[in-house]
């Protein structure tokens, strides 16, 4: 069973069109995607240099950051050759390096910081050598300092990840039908009758309800009663609603047509896709109770093969233009604040920098994926079945 099979924010962006859905944000992304370097240009001032290589790559689709300029001009300008494999479900990653025979042939991919420590125990990503990547040292310092970095990237004495990229997810609302709700309790109102989306998003969803419960645990570890709990919290708020949105696409559209007037689990990057459909009044606010939070990062799987080339491709994503570029493409936050000058308004609008240390610090702090639990608490399989038998 996928640990995250039913996650339509991942689903949407790089299994459903990622370039349709990102149309407008920047010439360089909608260009056809090339399974090596094609276009010749110098290499980034700030980018590691290398005399040759080849990346094998097996992750996200556009976490590869196959299109944007400054990555694509430092691949032809040191000669570096890159191969993609896609996943649609995190566990896709997980199985390639444990029982898919990716270990050795894939020198780049990802994880999710929830998934860390369980990583970490199955041996998937080798420890990193921070000094090949310099560019890194330039990152909000809660990315790579502190408890939160100590929970999710380094431990065991080793750093094993770099956050690149993340975003938050609360509620979505039409900023001229509604004024600006302060509380997920509020969307269980009589007015929103028929007015509201609930996103099938699980992991968002938990999170949610375990914000709006009162009973957030960073460690995931929810006691079945709990899981109860939170599925009961959904179950009132559904029946306000108009339907269960398969999509944040499909939100975007809904919001568009006028169907609905408010959407949770939400996300910031509806905002864009909304006013890409000609819809300018989409808003994301985080709820008084929180929100939840996603951050993916670079790792370099054992036993890797030309680690060179990786380390140098790596530190050429961290720097302020890949990051900027990434940001537009893929409608996400960015971990450089030397970044924030070189993103366009709309793009850098979207996720709360100036309150970042609050914001993932107590208003929506990451959380563990909940694979091997102790004896009493649920897992990821029962967060599963709980929500799907909520659906129907």
């Amino acid at each position: 069973m996928s640990l995250d099979g039913s996650f339509p924010r991942r689903d949407f962006l790089r299994r459903a069109g990622i370039i349709a859905a990102t149309a407008g944000v920047g010439p360089a992304f909608v260009a056809a995607c090339s399974s090596t370097a094609t276009k010749s240009g110098p290499a980034s001032a700030s980018g590691g240099t290398v005399k040759g290589g080849a990346i094998n790559f097996w992750s996200w689709q556009g976490y590869d950051l196959l299109t944007e300029p400054a990555v694509k001009s430092w691949r032809a300008a040191n000669h570096v050759s890159i191969h993609s494999g896609y996943v649609g479900t995190h566990d896709e990653i997980t199985a390639k390096f444990t029982t898919g025979g990716g270990k050795g042939v894939y020198n780049l991919s990802t994880y999710e910081a929830g998934y860390g420590p369980f990583y970490v125990s199955l041996g998937i990503p080798s420890a990193l050598d921070m000094s090949k990547i310099p560019n890194f040292a330039q990152v909000y310092p809660i990315f790579r300092s502190g408890p939160i970095f100590n929970r999710w990237w380094r431990f065991n004495g080793h750093q094993w990840c770099c956050p690149f990229t993340w975003g938050l997810q609360g509620i979505n609302y039409d900023a001229t039908k509604i004024k600006t709700p302060t509380s997920y309790t509020e969307l269980m109102g009589p007015t929103f009758k028929g007015k509201i989306g609930v996103t099938d998003d699980i992991v968002a969803a938990f999170v949610i309800g375990a914000h709006a419960l009162g009973i957030f645990k960073a460690n995931s570890l929810y006691t079945p009663s709990q899981v109860s709990k939170i599925i009961g919290f959904w179950t009132q708020l559904k029946k306000n609603a108009r339907l269960i949105v398969p999509s944040y696409g499909n939100m975007a559209d809904l919001f568009v047509a006028g169907e609905i007037v408010a959407a949770t689990p939400g996300w910031s990057a509806v905002n864009t896709f909304a006013a890409q459909k000609g819809d300018n009044h989409v808003t994301h606010v985080i709820p008084s109770e929180g929100a939840a939070t996603f951050c993916d990062g670079f790792m370099i799987p054992s036993q890797a093969s030309d680690p060179d080339a990786a380390y140098a491709y790596i530190n050429e994503a961290f720097s302020p233009e890949a990051q900027a570029q990434e940001a537009e493409a893929l409608v996400q936050a960015v971990v450089n604040p030397k970044a924030l000058p070189l993103m366009n308004s709309a793009t850098r609008a979207l996720y709360p920098y100036d309150q970042l240390d609050t914001v993932l610090t107590s208003r929506a702090p990451l959380e563990a994926i909940p694979v091997k639990v102790p004896s009493g608490y649920a897992s990821f399989a029962d967060w599963e079945n709980a929500w799907t038998a909520f659906k129907a």
